[in-house]
């Protein structure tokens, strides 16, 4: 700047002041900072750093500004000392008071501005990213400031201000403002030391932001839990105290679920919460029975020909899912009525999922919201009719704007918690349908029982009278005869009832097995002693016995049923056999069963009471084996450990260089600086590499990449592949020695490429220099595999199908014996650190598994320690 600038004089002695008072610029920035990162709740962080900036810049007050959507704003904190200036805290400001011209250089250049009231100078300056070609980064330009951001100004108190842009993604999240009532000069290491602090503040935001996520997450898992809890029982569905918890977590203000009849001669279940559409008929309205049901004397709403009319024309969220959404009712082409029947109720809002498993509707979801009435305090009216805009800005007077009748929008998150929710419903409902089913198939059996046992008592009437009738009128036969005939017809006319009775059964019974049969999880009836009376297959086969090896067994001894924790039940304690005794249904998740060979598996399973007469004859017991599902639900969460432990490596190190070159501890050492610069970008390329291979060998297990397979030759692949890893074995001072076979090959060449160069820079980054590796191929012919091509962890049995032996051999140091497998596992590394240093994510040999497999051959490896290893793969030649 010229020298005859006296603001450039004043902010000369400035500096020199300030150098003198600040003694340790890195120490005041490092507590700042620890200050900020005490919390992550962005109220406390933001509260934190006012304070922190205005005790450091000693001004009046310190506030925070958040942008809107519409550029408007709010100040959401704000440090005053000892009330100098009136608090801003918690007024909104118009978009008008801050241009969108100087939100675009906010946004753009990260421009920051120091005004001074008294001289009328505002000092603009880049922030150093944004303006790379000026030299020195923090160089302040001063001009005139314009007038009216002076009267502006002079209208709140303040005499100098300082403005520094708060990013977030991209994107102007808010303004840094600082205020003074006196005349004040800020030093360029006091804006140096602002940004900072306020680039810090947009990483607290971001890390705040996706606390909220996993919180909303966590939330929603939980509501699901619990729902699911409600609904997902074998004899009774708490349909209406799930309906009530969805509202509250969809925060609606009322709900309801339509379940459509299975027979067109039953009517709809309905089950309402809340607040309901007002759908009066003649003055009456449905009563409400119990468990929530409405039984009315007309339909619901969800079978009004109108409401089905405009769901089939009113479009869903995703184009052919069962999801409806109706932000407005004011802009929806509903029929009048119906629409009319939910705005006389208060409901605004509405969000509906159909109810279907599988192609079979089910029923509906309905969640309503009321429309709500959204308060603003402003710091000064945004109306530009406003007269007071006729004239310069002289007061800022609160006015607090009251808008009625809002909506409330539906979220995405909102949108897909309802979705899953309603696919719970959509099972419960499906499994308490089957449950009735069998419920009124045994029903009919013991009523063709009882009329089996009627006509058995009426046969042995009839025979006794029979006899009767012979004994008294032996002498009388000849008269007799002609009635004797007529009884004797009798009686063959009850033994065809008979065998009608007896056919009918015998059906009823068939068709019972044949549903036990067919049932996927085991099913087994006790009687009152609780021995077995029937079982079926699927229970049989799962504890490793016959159908009629488990009859009249006790189960309690068969299945040896213990706790989660394996101690055995006393007989006494048994859950089923509290069913037995006082015909409780017992719903257990995690018990143990044992199978006929000993071992042991975690069941989930219901009892229920089989009632006759109101008696307790004897208990229904259906269980299922949970194994797979506790397998998954473990390699899922080890999975993400050892995913997060791998991310976290890399960015440890990148936020550690970044932090110190951040800083400036190495301003003065640039060897030190190229070399943090070096290391952040070796572990942001391993971050790359890492998450490529994890995305590649997901895509490949999933079947979601489709291999391009042709006729290829297989020497043209192996030179290639030697091509590419030539640059890397001359940089580490390897030979690589080539076999090849003209041998033609059905197989994807750009994934048999990559399997290669995989274990080639293998080879080659624990190879010793000066050493060789070799690569070669041989014809493996039917019945010729070699007894070592075909161990137990690698069977690969012969076939009219040839196969190619592709061998990858070095001179490294080897791998131990018990490293040979489970190195093609995901993450698994013989030295996880010196991997590192070589550049390894852990997941190459993985991926040459699966892609090895996909051509439907084999891999494995042979190792010598101290000598080398060997990795070997076989494909076939044709499909």
């Amino acid at each position: 700047m010229p020298s005859n600038n006296p603001h450039s004089k004043a902010l000369n002695q400035t500096n020199t002041a300030g150098e003198k008072q600040i003694t340790s610029l890195e120490v005041l920035l490092h507590r700042i900072m620890n200050r900020i990162r005490q919390s992550l709740e962005l109220p406390a962080i933001l509260s934190i750093t006012v304070a922190e900036i205005r005790g450091f810049l000693e001004t009046d007050r310190v506030k925070i500004y958040r942008f809107d959507t519409d550029g408007s704003g709010e100040v959401v904190a704000e440090s005053v000392d000892k009330e100098r200036l009136p608090s801003l805290l918690g007024q909104h400001f118009p978009a008008q008071d801050i241009p969108s011209e100087a939100r675009e250089l906010f946004l753009l250049a990260r421009q920051r501005s120091i005004v001074d009231v008294g001289t009328q100078q505002i000092g603009l300056s880049p922030a150093p990213e944004a303006d790379k070609s000026i030299e020195l980064k923090n160089d302040i330009r001063f001009r005139s400031v314009d007038p009216c951001h002076v009267e502006y100004l002079t209208s709140m108190g303040v005499q100098s201000s300082l403005v520094v842009p708060i990013l977030h993604r991209e994107q102007l999240w808010g303004l840094l403002v600082s205020h003074h009532s006196l005349p004040r000069q800020i030093t360029e290491q006091e804006l140096q030391v602002v940004q900072l602090v306020a680039d810090q503040l947009s990483i607290a935001i971001a890390q705040s932001t996706l606390l909220e996520q996993s919180r909303l997450q966590a939330q929603q898992e939980a509501t699901i839990n619990r729902v699911a809890k409600l609904l997902h029982s074998m004899t009774q569905m708490q349909v209406q105290q799930a309906l009530e918890l969805t509202v509250s977590a969809l925060q609606g203000a009322g709900g309801r679920i339509c379940i459509t009849p299975q027979n067109p001669a039953e009517k709809a279940q309905l089950f309402t919460t809340g607040k309901q559409p007002d759908t009066k008929q003649g003055g009456k309205r449905g009563k409400r029975g119990q468990g929530g049901v409405i039984n009315s004397s007309f339909s619901p709403l969800e079978e009004h020909p109108s409401w089905r009319e405009w769901l089939r024309m009113e479009a869903t969220v995703v184009e052919e899912s069962p999801v409806w959404v109706v932000n407005d009712l004011y802009q929806a082409a509903l029929q009048s009525d119906l629409a009319q029947a939910f705005l006389k109720s208060g409901i605004r809002t509405l969000l509906i999922v159909r109810l279907q498993y599988r192609q079979q509707i089910l029923g509906y979801l309905s969640i309503f919201r009321n429309e709500i009435d959204v308060e603003t305090i402003w710091a000064r009216r945004p109306d530009r009719d406003d007269e007071r805009h006729l004239s310069p800005i002289k007061s800022f007077e609160v006015w607090r704007e009251l808008k009625r009748g809002q909506v409330q929008e539906w979220k995405t998150t909102e949108i897909e918690l309802a979705q899953a929710l309603a696919s719970h419903f959509a099972i419960a409902i499906h499994q308490y349908q089957l449950y009735q089913q069998v419920n009124a198939l045994n029903a009919n059996l013991q009523c063709d029982i009882e009329e089996r046992k009627q006509a058995e008592k009426k046969i042995c009437a009839l025979n006794a009278e029979l006899e009767q009738r012979v004994q008294e009128r032996t002498a009388e036969l000849r008269r007799a005869n002609r009635r004797l005939l007529e009884e004797i017809n009798e009686r063959e006319r009850a033994l065809r009832d008979r065998k009608q009775t007896q056919a009918s059964l015998e059906r009823l019974s068939r068709q019972s097995e044949l549903i036990l049969n067919s049932a996927g999880e085991g099913i087994y009836g006790l009687n009152c002693q609780g021995k077995i009376t029937f079982v079926n297959p699927a229970a049989a086969r799962m504890l490793g016995y016959g159908v009629k090896e488990l009859i009249n067994q006790f189960m309690h001894e068969v299945v040896k049923h213990s706790k989660p924790d394996g101690v055995r039940y006393f007989l006494e304690d048994n859950p089923i056999y509290a069913t037995l005794q006082n015909g409780t249904v017992q719903h257990v998740t995690d018990d143990i069963f044992y199978r006929r060979d000993g071992s042991k598996f975690p069941v989930e399973y219901v009892s229920t009471p089989i009632r006759e007469q109101k008696k307790i004859v004897g208990a229904v017991v259906i269980f299922k084996d949970i194994t797979e599902r506790q397998i998954i639900e473990r390699m899922k969460d080890e999975f993400v450990s050892v995913v997060s432990h791998e991310l976290r490596t890399p960015l440890t190190s990148i936020r550690s260089a970044l932090g110190l070159l951040a800083r400036g501890s190495l301003n003065n050492q640039p060897e030190k600086s190229q070399r943090m610069l070096e290391i952040a970008f070796d572990n942001t390329n391993r971050l790359v590499r890492l998450i490529n291979d994890i995305l590649d060998i997901e895509r490949i297990n999933s079947g979601k990449v489709t291999m391009h397979k042709q006729i290829c030759n297989v020497t043209d692949l192996m030179i290639q592949a030697v091509d590419e890893m030539r640059a890397m074995a001359e940089k580490a001072e390897i030979q690589l020695e080539l076999t090849p076979a003209s041998v033609q090959l059905w197989a994807d060449p750009d994934r048999i490429i990559q399997t290669i160069t995989n274990l080639l820079s293998n080879a080659i980054k624990f190879s010793p220099p000066g050493s060789t590796v070799w690569l070669s191929v041989e014809l493996q012919q039917e019945g010729k595999v070699r007894k070592a091509d075909c161990v137990e962890k690698n069977k690969f049995t012969t076939s009219p199908t040839s196969y190619l032996l592709f061998q990858i051999k070095d001179q490294g140091r080897g791998i131990p014996e018990d490293k040979l497998e489970t190195i093609f596992d995901r993450f698994q590394q013989v030295d996880a650190s010196n991997s590192r240093h070589q550049g390894g994510t852990g997941l190459g040999l993985a991926i040459c598994r699966s892609i090895v497999q996909q051509h439907g051959g084999k891999i494995w490896a042979e190792s010598i320690l101290g000598k080398g290893s060997t990795f070997y793969f076989m494909l076939p030649i044709s499909q």
